[in-house]
């Protein structure tokens, strides 16, 4: 049985998906909506001008350089500074908003999913922000299936259902699992599904080809799915998921990541952080595409923007030019076990 999505979503990925990633992904992926990097909210309102910073889509019109809709994500524990950033991150032309009870990073203390063990503040939270919002403005929620165990999921879900949210977005991991693979739990989303106050539920983690999206469509009984980082070695994911479009050739990925260069270069970024993002670009891909971890072994070892222009024409030029090779290395890639896709899927 094959099943038909409904919504694809770009995830926030704290630390890599900015911006002028945002802009870049969303060229090539057909998402329904992307999503920002969290923004931290601790005992103040934010300003409107670091809103606008960190997420420039909503100059205009919430939506990337390309059409797609950017939702605005928020992160905090306490309820009043959140509503009212939410509220102005409406003021200035945000149509959705994001909270953020997922995240395991150590450096957030008392936030993102450590609020897991606290279900009667995620409800205080949650209640606050959509009682000040209008109720055209989506909704969403991100979390994890609990702090220690999946059995505090109901638990969660009930806190978090609130009258007048419009989806709740599960990373298929606890805050103990981090993004260990044998954490996966794509069946406690699907326990849960009835349970919702009918509230769409997004189901997310581990999401990396055609193949782990039906199987995950199967067991959580969802049709809406967020991808991570297997979007740097696919980056039309979302075509693919659909069954639209076969996955992007090697060199059209090479070619996408040296996009993303000279967006960065375009925006003024200093030659040593855009040499560390074009290498975070193509070490996300490497990891979900075996045939690349040979070329980013050499092109780690380079050391500016010149030499990294010369590396990527030279690798895109032989693929092109002796597709006989691409074709072995993909088979090559094909007959590899089911760990290379072992590496970390922080969504």
């Amino acid at each position: 049985m094959t099943f038909k999505l409904d919504k694809i979503y770009l995830a926030p990925m704290e630390g890599v998906c900015d911006a002028p990633m945002r802009k870049v992904l969303t060229h090539y992926g057909d998402y329904d909506e992307c999503f920002s990097e969290f923004i931290r909210v601790t005992t103040d309102v934010l300003p409107y001008k670091t809103i606008l910073r960190d997420v420039p889509e909503l100059k205009e019109d919430a939506k990337t350089a390309y059409g797609c809709p950017c939702r605005v994500q928020l992160l905090g524990d306490e309820s009043e500074p959140l509503a009212q950033t939410a509220l102005r991150a409406v003021e200035v032309g945000a149509k959705g908003i994001d909270l953020n009870f997922g995240c395991p990073s150590r450096f957030v203390h008392h936030g993102g999913s450590m609020l897991l063990k606290e279900p009667e503040l995620l409800h205080t939270i949650v209640s606050r922000v959509r009682e000040v919002l209008d109720p055209s403005i989506v909704l969403s929620v991100k979390f994890r299936l609990g702090f220690l165990d999946a059995d505090e999921l109901p638990t969660i879900i009930k806190a978090l259902a609130v009258d007048g949210v419009d989806e709740l977005i599960i990373h298929a991991r606890t805050r103990k699992d981090l993004y260990k693979k044998e954490g996966l739990n794509w069946p406690a989303i699907g326990s849960i599904i009835g349970q919702t106050n009918n509230i769409p539920v997004v189901a997310n983690g581990d999401i990396v080809d055609y193949e782990s999206s039906q199987q995950c469509a199967q067991i959580t009984k969802t049709d809406r799915q967020m991808i991570g980082r297997a979007v740097f070695a696919m980056p039309n994911i979302p075509q693919v998921l659909r069954g639209q479009e076969q996955p992007l050739s090697m060199d059209k990925v090479l070619q996408i990541a040296w996009e993303f260069a000279q967006e960065l270069e375009s925006r003024g970024y200093p030659e040593k952080s855009l040499m560390d993002r074009l290498k975070q670009f193509l070490g996300w891909a490497q990891k979900y595409d075996g045939r690349l971890q040979e070329f980013f072994r050499t092109f780690c070892r380079s050391q500016g923007t010149l030499e990294a222009q010369q590396l990527l024409e030279t690798k895109i030029s032989d693929l092109i030019n002796n597709p006989q090779a691409a074709i072995e290395a993909t088979n090559a890639h094909n007959d590899m076990p089911e760990e290379r896709f072992s590496g970390p899927r922080t969504e």
